[in-house]
């Protein structure tokens, strides 16, 4: 199934003249590469580094949508950034957490669909030297997002991933995140994560999902303050 959606896009990208010249790279990552992908629940992720005109996106983004109707993915999302800007993604570009403090995932499991590997080209991020910031973002886009559940669920299950991460969890792998917080017997980091995975169900409302990330946030952070306390 992903050779037959990596060769739709290939073959129409190859019949656009205008993607031709300005698509420098087209990656397939996450669930879908690493093989936790799950119908009804995950997103099917791409970047798209163009080379200077950003008007070939919905172009782009019609392609996969058409390529990619039969898999039963939530979102079709399209990353994308300038080529330009690679090369300093907190000063000139978008951090995306992919690229930053999980790049380690991503250059594992990514796939060329087009053009040039970018992995080969970005500047190298490890992961434990942006904890701290990862929590900032978060905590930040807990306040941004007030009202919104669906955000604030998501936020919450990347803040319990984070926890994951940070007490050893393997990978990125949902049953490595899953293993993790059951091991942690960290119960509602392990609830809302296992919700999140369940079709996105809201069992929570926003002032509990709010606290979670807030707490969790706080903790990380004295962790990071205290290491040997920890």
């Amino acid at each position: 199934m992903l050779n037959d959606i990596i060769k739709c896009i290939k073959n129409k990208i190859e019949k656009n003249e205008k993607l031709k010249d300005e698509l420098y790279s087209l990656v397939l990552y996450g669930s879908a590469v690493r093989g936790d992908f799950i119908k009804g629940v995950s997103d099917l992720d791409f970047f798209a580094v163009v080379k200077t005109e950003d008007k070939i996106l919905p172009s782009l983004k019609e392609i996969l949508e058409k390529c990619t109707k039969d898999i039963d993915a939530v979102e079709v999302d399209v990353a994308w950034e300038f080529l330009k800007n690679l090369d300093g993604l907190f000063n000139k570009g978008v951090p995306f957490k992919f690229l930053t403090v999980y790049q380690e995932d991503f250059i594992k499991n990514h796939v060329v669909i087009y053009g040039e590997d970018i992995a080969k080209i970005l500047p190298k991020y490890k992961f434990e030297d942006l904890i701290e910031w990862r929590v900032k973002r978060l905590l930040m886009l807990s306040d941004t997002n007030r009202g919104n559940l669906k955000m604030l669920h998501i936020i919450a299950g990347e803040v319990a991933r984070l926890l994951a991460l940070i007490n050893g969890a393997k990978s990125l792998k949902k049953e490595d995140i899953l293993e993790t917080l059951r091991t942690l017997g960290n119960e509602d980091a392990l609830s809302i994560y296992t919700s999140y995975l369940n079709k996105r169900s809201m069992l929570f409302d926003e002032d509990s999902l709010r606290k979670f990330i807030t707490i969790r946030c706080d903790e990380i952070l004295r962790m990071l303050e205290n290491p040997k306390t920890h």
